[in-house]
């Protein structure tokens, strides 16, 4: 049975040799303790996980971190070096979200119900610098398009907009589900993108 205070007094004497420059060839370095294996949780199985995008800027570059209110400022940065990416996948996510009105069990239903996942996904897969953050404001913009649009049909079909406030639960909810979704989804297509790169670049290295 091994000894712990006979290990622990053989790996003093050889730090002392070594630091006096007394460690020959021929003595045995002490091999690191094995690291037990984590397997992990069912999420790191099914999250691997992925890597940084290699080669790409820092997106924080030329963002002047001094001031007050830095964390708003600071997503208020990201989100105009890359306004296209939550701008165009904020109006696919609306007409995704309006198409999912539908009734139940309808194409359109289904299609705008996939259209709306698959923008948000999107908008975490093309706005590298932040996903859940361009993830997030396409929900909130598909949102807004989206409650506007009814609003407006509503009122041009005669009906009064104080109707709406009868139901303002509601539609707060609806309001941070869509944040909700979008902050997932934007995370998914990040995960996704780097996972993805990290796949293509070791196939190509066993080439």
């Amino acid at each position: 049975m091994p000894n712990p205070s006979s290990d622990r007094t053989e790996a003093r004497r050889r730090a002392r040799m070594a630091a006096r420059g007394e460690m020959t060839a021929d003595v045995e370095q002490p091999e690191p303790a094995e690291q037990p294996s984590s397997g992990g949780g069912f999420l790191q199985r099914l999250f691997p996980p992925a890597p940084p995008l290699p080669g790409r800027p820092d997106p924080l570059r030329g963002f002047d971190g001094k001031g007050p209110l830095r964390p708003v400022r600071e997503r208020m940065f990201l989100l105009r070096a890359n306004p296209w990416t939550w701008i165009g996948c904020g109006i696919l996510a609306f007409l995704g979200f309006i198409a999912s009105q539908f009734r139940s069990g309808s194409v359109f239903e289904l299609v705008g119900t996939f259209g709306l996942f698959g923008a948000l996904i999107a908008a975490g897969w093309f706005g590298w610098q932040r996903p859940t953050l361009y993830g997030t404001t396409a929900g909130i913009l598909g949102f807004v398009l989206a409650t506007v649009f009814i609003l407006y049909s509503f009122a041009s079909a005669g009906a009064s907009v104080g109707i709406f406030g009868a139901d303002l639960a509601s539609i707060v909810l609806q309001a941070a589900y869509m944040a909700g979704l979008g902050f997932l989804g934007g995370w998914y297509g990040g995960y996704l993108r780097r996972r993805q790169t990290q796949l293509s670049g070791e196939a190509r290295r066993r080439r």
